[in-house]
């Protein structure tokens, strides 16, 4: 309740026009100061100081008078200072009268704009139906509190007609994130009959169906609708069609990634009773079924302004006998794959457009002549940008034009023209050209990256003097870059990168790009010239020079780029050291990119003072400690470098993200420290000379790269790494860990790169290894790893072929290098697996036994395969015919019998096969890929002598049958172990059957028992005699007593 009078420093506000001051206790109005108000003229628009103030006396009303008197004349308008002087006499003396009897008392409705009760009671049960409301947006939307609180008018978001007190305008739209309303759009809205204006964008008002309310098409008073951003699905309710006052319509939608269900229109016909709409927006609405969707907008004549991009349109080459799109001015049409000549869309018809945009749209052909014809148009957008499916997958687009044949020259207006990857081929020369002419240039921006244009650049591109962007990237363009470029004072941005240019770049080149922020030159065979005394005319806030020489020594003009916030200089030719002045100058740098030069010394001093997030310098010649760092570092790359000495305990920069020290001289254990690197995703100190246990670190969860390779790390498995589940990359190969493997080891449920070879690692592979689904690259080679091959190997579906799309691999970490060495096709080679994964399993040189499993050969990605240097016996598995994309096979020097599998030959992809060293047997299999496999590699049969055939010399005919099974007899061709053994059981159980029918059965008893003594005196007889014969004594009692002995034993005795 405002009290006293209206300061006198409210005239000072000239360009007020609005006042009000209604509803206060203010007893004077200014200070018989009549032309207080001199300035404001727009005023007497809206001008109210009388509703429940108290006049204090006549004089007051009098000086009421004065002012709108004065106010008046000073907008010329005398009638009007006529009518209020009455207006305000009439209300001060009814208002005096009123004062002589009753109290004051509200003015009525059509004075003043306070709120219908039915249409506030209406606005509360909405808010009832919002769920959230993050950014208290509702705050003020509450009854109590008195008058003022209750009046809906006053309420946020909301506004009144200030004749009638009706709401009119209710504004809620969400413009942050994170604060968007949730719940949905009450009926109770129905209520607000007068309602002209309503915007609910932006926000989670869908509420439990998802549709769009169909109440909305009864506010015949609506003007301006907005719900864009509201994720609604279904159909969109033709009840629309009802809102013949509207002017304004947005119902477009956010672009999200996914499968989610979308809002369509199956009969667009109810569009056309929007007779005075003259803004249409629809991006995103499903209008496939539409066909006739250009003549439907037709029926428009009032649209100025339409947009359906991504609506899935089918075409835009219907007939139109007669357009209506007399006022069209903006048309956006991108994103719809209108498969079908361009030349043959009415669209360039329309000749009042101003703005154009028929980005990725499939058009194909020759951009058409009447292009010329639009004389109107400032924006064209004629771009095509490859993009993925909701799957993710690459969608091939038939979106060449051809060759540019319009000319536009005549186009004095246009001031963007945008064909980006439009243009089959084509000359640089002949398009510029054909752009606009006039004098003086309107045209701003010029976007030709992609096209394959070849030629050189015209000498009198100076002439395109309001030129701010001019992009020619990766096409390929040839010659010099002509100095004349540097007569384009308003030219910002210059990308010329990824072209065939070449030449020298001087001081004239640049001598008048006062405006210059951005340049990239990088990717050319250019070389950067200036004097050492040349100050540059502008501040670069973006600089890519990658590729080009700028070198021996440090370029003294950059010093003067303080402001400049990403500078690449990748491979440039310096020799040099750190200049004093790189910390101070780049002390707004965020990303610095260095790599592939030869700078020498130590680190820049006081870098902790800079505002670097991104620093790569690898593969320079850095020597010396590792300083502090900048606090905001986020990524840091100095591998390949000549780092010495111990890791700092502090380096300063709590933000890191990647830290890639590889291939330096560091020396040491790892500090504790390093454990509060929270945010750590990727770390790699491979190939240095550090030593001992790495800290149990286990907070850093978020972990996915860790290298430790080539260092001389010790202890066990680390224990630490159970919490890292979202590694994807693991390398502790070239160590001197030991120990059994976890079984927990199967917890990384994102890993697709185990590398720990050439460790003291023991025991067996755990079972749970076979839970790595996006395993595709598992090396466990020279440890002391014994016991089976795992089971279940065909869950490891990283190797596997993916029934559905899936991506390659997890977003690599641009600070990480992801070159592997495998051991494949008998070499050791590197592969850079950041963007191709290797799929390989490397097992060799361990204590491994048993059987391949059979379930191996349905990893049919599988590129490698080395299981040699164990102790694996049993046969190739037939069924490997099934690995068609395995290139590399190395089965030697294990204990593999039985034949080759005829199906080996069927793998047509295999470049490297090695079965050396094993038990072998029977015949080569006949095909030309093994043939050429042996040409390649005459030993891949050595150690195996059972084989035969060709293309080995030893023959396979019947003629060796006897010596071929000795040899697989003793080769374990009939399985000699337990041929053995079956034989030893077989004799025992036959000798205890002839024991137990002995002990049982007294006549069989007597009997063998008999028998043995028969055949013994037999024995003993005939060595008698025949001992006797051979020392020639033949003595008659000898025989006697042989007849003797056999007439005792005969069975006549014992009759």
């Amino acid at each position: 309740m405002l009290e006293s009078e209206i300061p006198s420093s409210m005239p000072k506000l000239t360009y007020l026009s609005t006042l009000d001051l209604s509803y206060n206790n203010l007893t004077r109005l200014y200070n018989n100061n009549p032309s207080m108000y001199d300035g404001n003229a727009g005023l007497i628009a809206y001008f109210r100081l009388f509703d429940k103030n108290i006049l204090a006396s006549k004089e007051a009303a009098k000086q009421l008078v004065l002012l709108i008197n004065h106010l008046a004349m000073l907008m010329r308008h005398p009638t009007i200072a006529a009518a209020a002087a009455s207006f305000l006499l009439l209300m001060i003396a009814a208002d005096g009268q009123a004062a002589t009897t009753t109290p004051p008392s509200p003015p009525p409705a059509a004075i003043g704009n306070y709120c219908k009760p039915r249409e506030r009671d209406a606005l509360l049960a909405f808010k009832e139906g919002v769920t959230d409301d993050p950014a208290g947006l509702f705050a003020s939307w509450r009854r109590g509190g008195g008058q003022l609180q209750e009046d809906c008018c006053q309420w946020r978001g909301v506004r009144c007609s200030n004749r009638t007190g009706h709401v009119v305008k209710l504004r809620l739209r969400n413009d942050h994130a994170g604060t968007a309303l949730a719940g949905e759009i009450g009926q109770s809205l129905i209520s607000l009959e007068h309602l002209r204006y309503l915007d609910l964008s932006m926000n989670n008002l869908a509420g439990s169906t998802g549709h769009v309310p169909e109440f909305l098409g009864s506010f015949r008073s609506l003007r301006y609708l907005n719900l864009s951003g509201i994720v609604f699905s279904g159909m969109v309710p033709p009840q629309l069609g009802n809102l013949s006052n509207l002017r304004y319509l947005d119902l477009s939608r956010i672009r999200l990634s996914g499968m989610v269900p979308f809002l369509y229109i199956n009969d667009g016909s109810w569009l056309a009773h929007l007779s005075n709409l003259q803004y249409l927006k629809l991006d995103g609405v499903n209008l496939s079924t539409v066909v006739d969707w250009p003549h439907v907008l037709n029926m428009i004549p009032s649209l100025k302004i339409f947009s359906l991009s991504s609506c899935s349109l089918q075409s835009a080459n219907q007939s139109l006998p007669e357009l209506n799109f007399k006022e069209l001015e903006m048309l956006d049409l991108s994103n719809n794959d209108f498969n079908h000549p361009a030349e043959s869309s009415w669209i360039w018809n329309l000749t009042s457009l101003k703005h154009l945009n028929l980005s990725s749209t499939s058009l194909y052909g020759d951009i058409p002549q009447a292009l010329g014809n639009m004389l109107s148009l400032q924006v064209l957008d004629f771009s095509f940008d490859d993009h993925k499916d909701s799957m993710g997958m690459s969608v091939s687009k038939n979106g060449k034009m051809g060759t540019m044949k319009a000319n536009l020259k005549n186009l004095c207006n246009l001031e963007v023209l945008d064909l980006d990857c439009r243009l089959e081929y084509g000359n640089i020369m002949d398009i510029f050209q054909s752009l606009p002419q006039c004098s003086p240039s309107k045209l701003k921006e010029v976007h030709l990256a992609g096209n394959s244009l070849t030629g050189m650049l015209p000498n009198w591109i100076g002439r395109l003097t309001s030129l701010v962007t001019l992009d020619l990237f990766n096409n390929s363009i040839t010659g010099q870059v002509p100095s004349e470029i540097g007569m384009l004072t308003n030219l910002r941005n210059l990308y010329l990168h990824f072209n065939n240019m070449s030449g020298t770049i001087t001081e004239k080149h640049f001598a008048h790009l006062t405006s210059l922020k951005s340049i990239y030159l990088c990717y050319n065979h250019l070389k950067i010239v200036m004097d050492p005394q040349w100050l540059p005319p502008f501040k670069l806030e973006k600089a890519y020079f990658a590729s080009i020489t700028m070198g021996p020594s440090f370029p003294r003009w950059l010093q003067s780029q303080v402001d400049i916030v990403a500078l690449a200089m990748n491979d440039a030719g310096i020799n040099d050291t750190f200049p004093d002045w790189f910390s101070t100058t780049f002390s707004k740098v965020k990303l610095l990119e260095f790599p592939g030069n030869q700078i020498s010394g130590g680190l820049p001093t006081n870098m902790e003072n800079m505002s670097l997030e991104k620093l790569y310098l690898k593969s320079n010649q850095i020597a010396g400690l590792i300083p502090r760092m900048p606090r905001n570092l986020t990524i840091l790359d100095l591998s390949n470098n000549s780092l010495s000495g111990p890791l700092p305990l502090n380096i300063g920069s709590p933000k890191l993200a990647e830290l890639n020290l590889l291939s330096n001289r560091i020396t040491g254990n790892v500090p504790q420290s390093i454990c509060e690197l929270q945010n750590l995703h990727g770390l790699d100190l491979s190939n240095n000379l550090l030593d001992g246990e790495f800290p149990q670190c286990s907070g850093m969860s978020m972990m996915s790269f860790f290298r430790l390779s080539n260092n001389s790390f010790s202890g066990n498995f680390p224990s630490f790494l159970q919490g890292w589940t979202e590694l994807s990359f693991l390398d502790l190969s070239w160590n001197k860990f030991s120990g059994n493997l976890p079984t927990w080891i199967g917890n990384f449920s994102k890993l697709e790169i185990l590398r720990l070879k050439h460790n003291m690692f023991s025991g067996n592979i755990p079972v749970s290894i076979t839970k790595l689904g996006n395993l595709s690259h598992l090396d466990l080679a020279s440890n002391s790893i014994s016991g089976p091959l795992p089971q279940y190997l065909a869950n490891l579906t990283g190797m596997v072929p993916k029934q559905y799309y899936t991506n390659e691999h997890e977003e690599r970490l641009s600070g990480c290098d992801y070159k592997s060495l495998v051991t494949m096709k008998g070499l050791e080679l590197e592969y850079d697996e950041e963007n191709v994964t290797v799929v390989t399993i490397d097992l060799s040189s361990n204590l491994l036994t048993g059987v391949i499993p059979e379930d191996i050969t349905y990893l049919h990605r599988l590129i490698n395969l080395n299981l040699s240097s164990n102790y694996l016996s049993g046969k190739i598995p037939y069924s490997i015919r099934n690995m068609q994309s395995l290139e590399s096979l190395d089965l030697s020097k294990n204990m593999l019998y039985g034949e080759i599998p005829q199906s080996l030959s069927d793998l047509s992809s295999l470049s490297f096969l090695n079965l050396s060293y094993n038990n072998l047997v029977g015949g080569i299999p006949s095909g030309t890929q093994l043939g050429t496999l042996y040409d390649q590699n005459h030993h891949l049969y050595d150690g195996n002598d059972g084989l035969c055939g060709p293309p080995l010399q030893k023959s396979c005919y019947k003629s060796d049958a006897s010596e071929q099974g000795h040899l697989m007899r003793s080769k374990q061709g009939f399985d000699i172990e337990p041929f053995s053994i079956g034989v030893v059981m077989g004799f025992m159980a036959g000798l205890w059957i002839v024991f137990y029918a002995l002990l049982f059965r007294k006549s069989w008893r007597v009997a063998y028992f008999c028998l043995l003594d028969k055949v013994y005196d037999e024995v003993c007889v005939i060595a008698v005699v025949g001992w006797a014969r051979l020392t020639g004594r033949t003595d008659p009692r000898l025989l006697m007593s042989h007849v003797s002995w056999s007439s005792i034993d005969s069975d006549e005795s014992y009759e």
